[in-house]
Order: structure tokens, then C-alpha cells, then sequence
């Protein structure tokens, strides 16, 4: 394992200490059986919630849990208030009011990163080293998700432009290919693959230095493990 995943599994691990705070020994009992999907597919940065059930943390406190893996084709969110899981790990915190305002019976519970690792990456010596040269980029690469949450930011207040959108499907290849393109990604994460098959290192602008102020990769509960009703506006 690199020290790069080692340092994710070693965060994942506190993580899953996290989630397993909002439920003390005493409120949970041996047939408390408990699912929680993640967010993405199982990965080294998801580490600490499989070695809880691993080395029986979770049985400790009288949990039976089941892990969920996520991925590009796999949509947990509305499994959340339909009671089908219990917890969700999910985005930024935009998903999250969006529930409020909308009187979705979730809570969140926990904020993996209090900075949004996101961010848009380029090729360098395009002119893209100023974050306000990206929204001239004749192609921005960026998920459907991500296009109805933090590119509607980008666009009100940074004057990015839909013309330039195409789709990101996780692969790296047509981000490599063309010189002009920027792509999203984990500041954690694409930068490092673009240095390991790109063979270059990548411009790198993190959204949070910009203004998008959130918390990322939340997890959500449903409502029932919270003791408390939802917050109205």
C-alpha cells in the first residue's frame, strides 16, 4: 500500500469511530442491525469501516452492519429516507439543505472534510495557472451530479459557461488527450493519477480557495437514529 492510501486508511479509521459516537452502548442493542452505504466503491480510503466489522468494533457496541458500496452507476441517496439504508456517506453539505428545505427526514451527522478537497485541474502551460482563465476553457469536463451543485456556483459567481460542459465519466483519458480541457476532481485523488499515467503534474485550483465553503463527504442518518426531529425552514 502506498503512504498515500495508508494515510486515507488510517483517516477512514477515525472516521468509522465517528459514526459509531452517535451511538453510545447503551442506546444499541444486539439485534440492531445497521446499513450504510458508502460513497463511492470499496477503496483504501473506506478502510476503517470494514476493519471495524473486521475486528468485531462494530459487534462491540451491538451493531450488525452491513456496508453498501457506491460507484458511478449507483444512486443510495433516496434509499436514505426511504428507510432501506441508514446511512448514507455522501457529497457536500448543498444535498444536505436541499433535504431541509424539502422536509426530507435525514439528518447529517458527521463532516469527513471541513475543506472541500474538489477542484478543477488543467494541463499546465495552457494558460490556466490563474483560476480565472478556467472558465475561457473551450472544454470542461464535469460529472451530471457535480453540474447541478457546484457548477451552478461556478457559473453564477465565477462566470463559467455550459457551452464548454461535457460529460466526466471517471476516466482520465479524454482529460489527457486534449491540452485545453480542465476536469474535475478530488485534489486528494485525480491530480495524483494524472502524475502516474499523464507522466506530468497537473495545474490544480481547489474550489474552497474560491469561495465554495462547505463541508464534504458528509454522512447522513436516518431520521430514527437521530433522537431529534428535522430542522424546518
Amino acid at each position: 500500500m502506498s503512504t498515500f492510501s495508508f494515510r486515507l486508511g488510517a483517516v477512514a479509521c477515525f472516521h468509522g469511530l465517528i459514526v459509531l459516537s452517535c451511538l453510545s452502548p447503551s442506546s444499541a442493542h444486539a439485534e440492531d442491525k445497521i446499513r450504510f452505504a458508502t460513497n463511492w466503491k470499496a477503496q483504501a480510503a473506506h478502510g476503517g469501516f470494514y476493519q471495524a466489522i473486521a475486528d468485531g468494533t462494530y459487534k462491540k457496541y451491538g451493531l450488525d452492519v452491513t456496508l453498501l458500496q457506491g460507484g458511478p452507476q449507483v444512486n443510495n441517496r433516496p434509499l436514505l429516507p426511504a428507510g432501506r439504508i441508514d446511512f448514507l456517506m455522501t457529497g457536500n453539505l448543498l444535498h444536505s439543505f436541499d433535504n431541509v428545505k424539502n422536509g426530507v427526514p435525514t439528518v447529517v451527522v458527521a463532516g469527513m472534510f471541513q475543506k472541500d478537497p474538489q477542484a478543477l485541474i488543467a494541463h499546465p502551460g495552457q494558460g490556466y495557472e490563474n483560476f480565472g482563465a478556467l472558465k475561457s476553457a473551450p472544454m470542461a469536463l464535469i460529472a451530471k451530479d457535480a453540474q447541478f451543485s457546484w457548477w451552478a456556483w461556478l457559473k453564477v459567481v465565477h462566470g463559467f459557461r455550459d457551452e464548454a460542459l461535457k460529460p466526466y465519466n471517471y476516466n482520465l483519458g479524454p482529460f489527457l488527450a486534449n491540452p485545453k480541457a480542465i476536469q474535475q476532481g478530488y485534489s486528494v485523488a485525480e491530480p495524483i493519477y494524472v502524475e502516474g499515467q499523464g507522466r506530468f503534474k497537473p495545474v490544480v485550483h481547489l474550489l474552497a480557495d474560491h469561495g465554495f465553503s462547505t463541508y464534504s463527504t458528509v454522512i447522513e442518518a436516518c431520521e430514527r437514529w437521530s433522537g431529534t426531529a428535522p430542522i424546518r425552514w
